[in-house]
């Protein structure tokens, strides 16, 4: 597995993935609107197919993970730790100590996954996604 920058070619990989993994996903539009804006944007790439992405950016101060999502048929294989280190540890060489996220409350295993790499819940924000659904603010310090 290789985990590089992404570019605009891999695109339609990453658009898979997204629409597969999320039920309210982000319009490709947005996608390259985020890539353009220069938002930090890996892929893991799994012999020449992309697998696994993540986007993130600096946002009031903090690092905050925008996305991440894995091909179902490439979880359990430590692919999304892989990226989501990878994310922390440029936020680190950046000076950014604190990153934050949002996930949907009925997630159990994204909330899972996120506590496992280190960030605790730190608030609840009612009504944050489309259809209603209440998000859970979670939070990395690189302080521990």
């Amino acid at each position: 597995m290789i985990i590089r920058d992404f570019n605009l070619s891999d695109l339609d990989d990453v658009v898979k993935i997204e629409f597969n993994a999320f039920s309210d996903p982000y319009p490709v539009n947005i996608l390259i609107q985020l890539h353009e804006l220069g938002a930090g944007f890996l892929v893991a790439q799994v012999n020449q197919n992309v697998v696994g992405y993540v986007i993130f950016w600096v946002k009031n101060g903090y690092g905050h993970i925008v996305a991440i999502a894995v091909d179902q048929k490439f979880q359990d294989m430590h692919i999304g730790s892989s990226l989501l280190e990878n994310a922390l540890s440029i936020f680190k060489r950046n000076h950014i100590d604190i990153v934050r996220l949002e996930v949907r409350e009925s997630n159990i295993k994204a909330k899972r996954f996120y506590q496992k790499m280190g960030f605790i819940q730190i608030a609840v924000e009612e009504e944050y996604y489309d259809d209603g659904e209440a998000a859970i603010i979670m939070q990395y310090s690189n302080y521990n």
